[in-house]
């Protein structure tokens, strides 16, 4: 028996490896009081703790016990002397037997997953956990039930209070705004002389200033000091919620542009350009620019800007002239007796009416330039110089928020145009001509099978009259005549018929476009119409004008084209939700894209992009500058132990240490410019020399640093083809080619990889006489030079589409005697030495050719990866225009298989891959 004093018994496991203490007597000595308080008791009971153990916790054991009690029952009455009754069982369990069978079956039926569980695939799971409004509208009464059973918390933004301090000091200061907002404008009513009337005052409209920049209008007021460094776009607010935007302090070409959405894009971004589905963009950030005055004088400044080709001004070009079609590429300016490229641009006319020949040059012309933002003021400033050197002058104009645009590219892209845009109710009894063309094509898979500089133009209603969009009816795919109909649609574009005026031209439509009916009003009449009736435009419903462009993509053939539809700024929003909303025939809704899903699909088509792969563009430096600064501070963010040391890199035959700049494509070391710290020395210093004696240099203005990439300049294909001529002059030294990059066989160029010419064989000193010595010594590895047979190792990699076995490769261009000496040289070598030599000797880990050296250095990639399209690693270069030149003249058989052949190796690695290029 346990003593009296002991609060429970004790167990018998509880001495197992344990000393238990002893007083003086024997006795085991009392347990040591806890230090943490014992919970009160409720329950008096054999265990309670008694006065002199008040700090002993209560026991665990019983709970151990009940863990380890296995529940047991009586037996059954069916079951006697070991025979159970079956009968007797079944009727004594008849209640469960039919209560678990009905409850399977309302299982069987009813829903397993709760209403926010089954949103869209697009949508964010976690944000319609509490938020009914994110489902579904089929499924928003179950999801408010679901809510209510479970408790589930909501939140409503409109009632929700501040949680932080600086959040109820910025509710409280805008309460307090609004209200001396109000009291101001009721002063204003009353000093005005009205009592208690509603005065409604049109809106100015936006003074456009001629011949200089305009300043970005900012509609909503709450936001304005959100966009004092930028500009948003029309859908800024609904960018925001659904992709990653460009950091607030840190804006890209002055605005706040969506990089990519939320959501994985990536492959269903590949699968929209090549098999269903459409993508849109808004690219209102792109800069429109017009010029307006005498035919003359227009012309002139079309030809100063590098359209000096006569095909665009013989009577082919009559309907580009004319308006019916619009022409892109790349614009140029004369620069220091150089040409310097701008970018590429657009340029629509606007149509006229007949008049004669005696009034054409003093007809009043349009025309707009479409460019993209980071080349706007180069471009801008041009015009305007040439422009003051024209009479009469013509008038540069700045509307850059006057029009906005949406690209949208895919198979089902005109699908989702025709279900979007409906055209305004003329008053005329029949149809324009642009909306019957328009209509017409019904079923076209790509934009890019229309003509060439394809235009439409002509005036829509509100999308929101018709809102839902529904699905617009659309021939089968096995219907002969629907496709006979679509082929001579697509013939009667290249039919000259004058067009009147395009209305986008025109400021006074532009400006009563933007004064579209709130969304109120229109729920107004809605709600007064039969359910399920489109809207019909009224008189407060203007008509909104567009010009829809098709572009193709030239280099392939196989890639969907673009369309671009440009319209007024204030417009955009509206259509841009309605063309999100619409369901395609394909299933689903139309994607939208960022600036990495433009850059994405520009490298599958094999397209440079502007302004990254164009770095010879003014920029495109800035661009390449800015990259650098991006990839030398993530850099240094690594730790050391996780970064590429680039003095240690080994490169093989005792090289060591990348060429260049690790992280930046190194045009300084390609051409022999000076660094940018060497330049900002020698202009720091030339400022100081030219201060007087009594101004100290501390004082002085600070000089201006001066970009290292100031002297390279872009040379597009043709002008490098002309270059080429043996009558013309070769191209100039800092000159930057663009060319696209095949890798043959495995690997994956990336940004700043460097991209060698295979080296050349040195031609052996001929003699008088042929000696063949009896040994031919071996080749002696020579610190910094590259083995002799490092061309033929290269070629070796090439994969070859017949034979596999390799060949010896002998130049064509090389004489008899120097052709009997290698093949000598192959057959009286020694044989190899044991053991053999390291792996890394001649070659990286056994089978990979050493990259040439920096002598051999043509040029760098600005865009690599993998290419989905081909299944094979892809690049977009820029390539030394003088050592390009000297490599095709290297070749004088054009059937050589080493011709445009090359090898790319990715900064901080030593392994090379090689690769084609092409000009592009």
């Amino acid at each position: 028996m346990p003593p009296k004093n002991t609060p429970y018994p004790q167990p018998a496991e509880a001495s197992v490896g344990k000393s238990v203490s002893t007083n003086k007597s024997g006795n085991p000595a009392p347990p040591k009081p806890n230090k943490r308080k014992v919970p009160p008791q409720q329950n008096a009971g054999p265990n309670r703790l008694d006065k002199d153990s008040d700090s002993v916790r209560g026991p665990k054991r019983p709970k151990i016990h009940e863990v380890r009690s296995i529940a047991a029952q009586k037996s059954h009455a069916a079951l006697k002397d070991g025979e159970l009754n079956v009968q007797s069982f079944v009727n004594s369990l008849s209640f469960e037997m039919n209560a678990l069978d009905e409850s399977m079956r309302r299982t069987r039926t009813s829903q397993s997953s709760r209403a926010f569980q089954r949103v869209p695939f697009r949508m964010r799971r976690r944000a319609a956990a509490h938020n009914y409004k994110k489902v579904p509208i089929r499924l928003r009464k179950r999801a408010i039930r679901e809510m209510e059973e479970d408790n589930t918390p909501t939140v409503n933004s409109k009632t929700r209070k501040p949680k932080t301090t600086k959040a109820r000091v910025r509710a409280e200061t805008a309460r307090r705004l609004g209200i001396l907002v109000k009291r101001k404008r009721l002063q204003k009513l009353k000093s005005s002389g009205a009592d208690k009337e509603t005065i409604s005052i049109r809106a100015a409209r936006p003074k456009i200033r001629r011949n200089t920049v305009n300043e970005p209008t900012i509609t909503a007021k709450k936001f304005r000091r959100r966009q004092i460094s930028k500009t948003w776009l029309p859908t800024h607010l609904w960018h925001a919620k659904r992709a990653r935007m460009t950091p607030p302090k840190e804006p890209l070409w002055r605005f706040s542009i969506p990089i990519t959405p939320t959501q994985k894009v990536y492959r269903p971004t590949h699968r929209i350009q090549w098999e269903k589905g459409a993508m849109a963009w808004d690219m209102s950030y792109m800069s429109t620019i017009g010029l307006s005055g005498p035919q003359n004088s227009v012309q002139n400044i079309i030809r100063s800007l590098g359209l000096t080709q006569e095909a665009l001004w013989n009577d082919k070009a009559k309907r580009w002239r004319s308006g019916n079609m619009h022409w892109s590429g790349m614009l140029t300016r004369r620069s220091n007796e150089s040409v310097q490229t701008i970018g590429p641009a657009t340029v629509i006319w606007n149509p006229e009416r007949e008049v004669d020949d005696a009034d054409k040059r003093k007809q009043f012309r349009q025309l707009y330039i479409r460019i993209h933002p980071s080349a706007f003021l180069e471009l801008f400033n041009e015009v305007l110089r040439l422009a003051k050197a024209q009479n009469p002058r013509p008038y540069v104009e700045d509307l850059r928020f006057e029009i906005g645009s949406i690209d949208i590219t895919g198979p089902d892209s005109t699908e989702a145009l025709l279900g979007v845009l409906k055209a305004y109710p003329s008053k005329s009894d029949g149809k324009e001509l642009h909306v019957s063309k328009f209509e017409s094509l019904a079923g076209l898979k790509d934009p890019g099978t229309l003509p060439f500089g394809c235009i439409l133009a002509f005036s829509v209603a509100d999308p929101r009259l018709h809102y839902p969009p529904r699905q617009v009816a659309l021939p089968k795919a096995d219907d002969s005549n629907a496709q006979k109909a679509l082929l001579e649609a697509i013939s009667g574009f290249r039919k000259e018929e004058s067009t009147n005026p395009y209305q986008l031209f025109d400021r006074d439509a532009r400006f009563k476009a933007s004064k579209l009916p709130s969304q109120q009003s229109l729920n107004r009449r809605r709600s007064k119409a039969t359910p399920g009736t489109n809207l019909k435009p009224t008189m407060i419903d203007p008509p909104i004008p567009i010009i829809l462009l098709a572009s193709r993509h030239s280099k392939d053939a196989q890639s969907a084209g673009t369309w671009t539809l440009m319209l007024p700024w204030k417009c955009v929003l509206p259509i841009w939700y309605s063309l999100m909303h619409y369901p395609l025939s394909t299933g689903g809704n139309p994607w939208f894209g960022g600036l990495d899903e433009i850059r994405h699909l520009t490298f599958e088509r094999g397209l440079p992009w502007f302004p990254g792969d164009l770095p010879g563009t003014d920029a495109g430096k800035v661009w390449e500058l800015d990259e650098r600064k991006a990839r030398q501070k993530a850099w240094d963010r690594r730790p050391k132990a996780k970064r590429v040391n680039w003095e240690s890199l080994d490169l093989g035959a005792g090289r060591k240490g990348e060429v260049g700049v690790g992280w930046s494509c190194d045009y300084e070391v390609l051409l022999g410019l000076k660094k940018a710290d060497e330049l900002n020395r020698m202009s720091i210093d030339r400022k100081e020399g030219d201060k007087g004696p009594n101004e100290s240099p501390q004082h002085g203005g600070q000089a201006a640093l001066v970009n290292p990439l100031e002297s390279l300049t872009q040379l597009s294909k043709s002008t490098f083809t002309a270059h080429q001529l043996p009558t013309s002059e070769p191209p100039p030294p800092t000159s930057l080619s663009t060319v696209s990059i095949r890798i043959l066989g495995r690997g994956i160029a990336s940004t700043c990889a460097r991209i060698y010419r295979l080296p050349d064989i040195k031609p052996i000193a001929s003699s008088t006489r042929v000696e063949v010595p009896a040994t031919n010594p071996r080749y002696k590895k020579i610190e910094g030079k590259v083995p002799p047979n490092l061309r033929d190792q290269w070629l070796a990699q090439k994969p070859s589409k017949g034979n596999p076995r390799k060949k010896v490769i002998v130049k064509e261009d090389l004489d008899l005697e120097t052709r009997q000496q290698l093949i000598a040289r192959q057959l009286l070598s020694l044989p190899d030495t044991y053991p053999p030599a390291p792996p890394n000797s001649e070659n990286i880990q056994g089978h990979h050719p050493l990259c040439p050296g920096e002598e051999d250095l043509i040029g760098f990639v600005t865009t690599g990866s993998f290419n989905l399209r081909d299944g094979r690693g892809d690049a977009i270069g820029s390539l030394s225009a003088t050592k390009t030149a000297e490599e095709l003249r290297r070749y004088k058989n054009k059937n050589d298989p080493a011709i445009q052949l090359c090898v790319v190796r990715n900064a901080g690695q030593n392994v090379g891959w090689l690769a084609r290029w092409e000009l592009i």
